[in-house]
């Protein structure tokens, strides 16, 4: 029995060890080909009578986006505000996880959805709806900029709503109390608690903000086409016929990377407190309100959360054809391209969690042996905040080289999809890397220590340890990459292999969408919610059974 069970032990640290080696390929393959190839091109300069200095055109544009990621961002933590307050005063368990899947959706969703549920909005022939969109106001020449950044506040909302809600439970609850001496409990939470939750609320901000600047496919959508991000996704259709294609859109680029760079620098200080909040123990979050404030938060969150899938069913409600009829007909046009993207997205979350478990290290270790994780893990995060186009230009460039993939015959970048899973682990990879290691650092330094005292190295810690205690959390954050994979279109319309079975579906909805109001469309756009909705729904019951 006692050599069987040494066996196994073997077989498990065999096995992680496997596995912690395919995943630093990953890394290699990936954020290593991203960051050497924009090291080594970008440092030669710039491409041979290239521009550098933008044009007056070019200003306007970058301006026009500076502001409309600013809108964005203010709309978005004024979507927020009620939902984080909910989620920090409801008083049940099933109200919490009901108010955190409302919140994970959008995020997980397609946003040119949210700019298609209301083009067909705008458009619609109804007398009632197009009446309440002459109220609003919605068609108003001049005001596309401002649509733009309501829709994308509408996709990335539960950013800062998740992050304030957590702020509070580790940093905002005490002052929050102290105001609730002298004022009511929503005077107490914006007057008390969110000032010293500023530096957690920043950094949510500025990735709300970098998120809407280098989004190229909402505002097109919106009429806003004079906007940097469309001008960098012509620019590296360019920059592929170049020698050098990664530094030709840096150098043709670089007032957004700035504006990136600072942005990421400010949210830098709250990113650091978030995360210590790991090494905190949990505390009781949860305050006094009236059952109003959560009503309202709940009406508020699904109103915005629900209304493309609202939208898409009645527009199938009301076409020409019947529904099952018009899903047949996507699966005749589209079924290649669903059954690759597919493919595409389940390699993307196994890689992440790979890739994850790689760089995963024991926090009691010296510095220098953790130093390859470390650095591994900040890298992750540094191509994470680069515009999609600049990352896929970088993958492109490197997999469809001639020493690759030699254009005679079957090569690794026409054939294999190697080159869009490498750019959807440099995109996504982040959040399984940062569940992992911020989950990592709770309450297992005395089982480890255990398991040292019985002979037991680092593989053995991790694969008998700390894996069994990660594993919800790292399957979690792998679902996640694989359902944002499904639905990203910016860098995959670079990267998708041209003679593979099949290509991104979320490129093609994205293209389908700029004909107007088609049946198979909207069809497609209401199937590409519904991995978003299953992960809503099963993410947070993940959270319920880690905690019991």
């Amino acid at each position: 029995m006692c050599c069987c069970s040494k066996t196994v032990s073997v077989i498990a640290a065999c096995s992680v060890r496997l596995l912690r080696c395919l995943g630093w390929a990953a890394f290699c393959a990936s954020i290593g080909v991203v960051l050497v190839s924009l090291v080594s091109q970008v440092a030669c300069g710039p491409e041979t009578g290239q521009a550098v200095w933008p044009t007056p055109r070019l200003w306007r544009y970058f301006g026009t986006t500076l502001w409309m990621a600013t809108s964005a961002a203010t709309l978005a933590l004024l979507l927020a505000l009620p939902a984080a307050f909910a989620l920090v005063s409801a008083g049940r368990a099933w109200q919490r996880r009901l108010l955190r899947s409302l919140t994970i959706i959008p995020l997980l969703t397609m946003p040119s959805l949210f700019a298609y549920a209301w083009m067909l909005i705008a458009t619609s022939p109804n007398a009632a709806v197009a009446r309440l969109v002459r109220l609003v106001g919605w068609n108003t020449p001049g005001v596309e900029p401002l649509q733009a950044a309501w829709v994308m506040a509408a996709w990335l909302w539960p950013v800062p709503a998740l992050v304030l809600a957590a702020s509070f439970k580790h940093a905002g609850l005490h002052a929050y109390q102290l105001a609730c001496l002298d004022a009511t409990p929503v005077k107490a939470f914006v007057r008390g608690a969110l000032p010293v939750m500023r530096g957690p609320l920043v950094a949510a901000l500025a990735v709300v903000f970098i998120l809407a600047a280098t989004d190229a496919t909402v505002p097109p959508l919106m009429g806003a086409s004079q906007v940097w991000s469309v001008e960098m996704l012509a620019n590296a259709n360019v920059a592929l016929a170049c020698s050098r294609p990664a530094a030709f859109l840096f150098w043709a680029s670089w007032p957004m990377l700035a504006a990136i760079g600072v942005a990421a620098a400010a949210a830098l200080p709250g990113l650091r407190r978030m995360t210590g909040w790991a090494d905190e123990a949990d505390v009781g979050s949860s305050i006094s309100s009236r059952p109003g404030w959560w009503f309202l938060a709940i009406l508020l969150a699904g109103a915005v959360t629900l209304f493309p899938i609202v939208v898409f069913a009645c527009e199938l409600a009301v076409g020409r054809s019947p529904p099952l009829t018009t899903l047949s007909t996507v699966w005749n046009t589209c079924g290649n391209a669903i059954l690759a993207t597919l493919l595409v997205a389940a390699l993307s979350g196994a890689a992440g969690a790979l890739l994850a478990l790689a760089v995963l290290d024991d926090p009691n270790r010296p510095l220098l042996v953790r130093l390859p994780g470390i650095l591994a893990s900040a890298l992750c995060l540094a191509t994470a905040v680069l515009p999609p186009e600049l990352t896929a230009t970088a993958l492109a460039g490197f997999f469809s080289s001639r020493w690759l993939s030699p254009p005679e015959g079957w090569n690794l970048y026409d054939n294999t999809p190697i080159a869009w899973i490498a750019a959807m682990l440099a995109r996504f990879v982040f959040l399984p890397v940062c569940v992992v290691r911020l989950l990592n650092r709770r309450s297992l330094a005395e089982l480890t220590a255990v398991a040292r005292s019985d002979g037991a190295g680092p593989t053995e810690c991790l694969a008998h340890v700390r894996l069994p205690a990660l594993w919800r959390g790292l399957a979690a954050s792998a679902m996640m990459v694989a359902c944002l994979t499904l639905s990203e279109a910016a860098a995959s319309v670079l990267v998708q292999a041209p003679r593979f079975f099949g290509g991104s579906l979320a490129v093609h909805v994205d293209s389908q969408i700029h004909y107007g109001r088609q049946g198979e469309t909207t069809a497609t756009s209401l199937m590409l919610i519904v991995p978003a909705v299953l992960a809503g729904a099963f993410v947070p019951l993940l959270g319920r059974r880690r905690s019991q």
